[in-house]
């Protein structure tokens, strides 16, 4: 069972490798067949999903700086609050808050990941 320690760490992991455009260290991070909830009242998806964000944010030009807020972990799991920033190519920049829920295998990879996205005031 990871610890707390390795659980907040593998989270803030999470958050740079997507942001500095890793995409194997990103994808490293979880086993080879997670269970991935986006947004979280989605229907579950399989490790296509991520490597679908990731390419989709990649090909559409958008750049994307994920900012941990903070991480909660306990037993087996944790969440972790990010301030989202997207800048498009055009130079707009917009931003979002998230929380994802992160469980973990033994090994201390992500087992699974839920995501609640923010919809911003206008949304809601």
């Amino acid at each position: 069972m990871p610890t707390v320690e390795q659980m907040t760490a593998v989270a803030h992991e999470y958050a740079r490798r997507f942001t500095e455009g890793d995409r194997e260290g990103w994808l490293a991070l979880f086993v080879e067949q997670p269970t991935i909830v986006e947004p979280a009242d989605a229907a579950p998806r399989g490790r296509e999903a991520l490597e679908q964000s990731f390419d989709g944010t990649k090909a559409a030009g958008v750049r994307v700086q994920l900012k941990p807020l903070r991480v909660i972990a306990n037993g087996h799991e944790a969440a972790m609050h990010m301030q989202v920033q997207a800048t498009l190519p055009s130079g707009d920049v917009s931003e979002t808050s998230v929380i994802e829920i992160f469980s973990f295998a033994q090994d201390g990879r992500i087992a699974a990941m839920r995501a609640f996205l923010d919809p911003g005031p206008n949304m809601a």
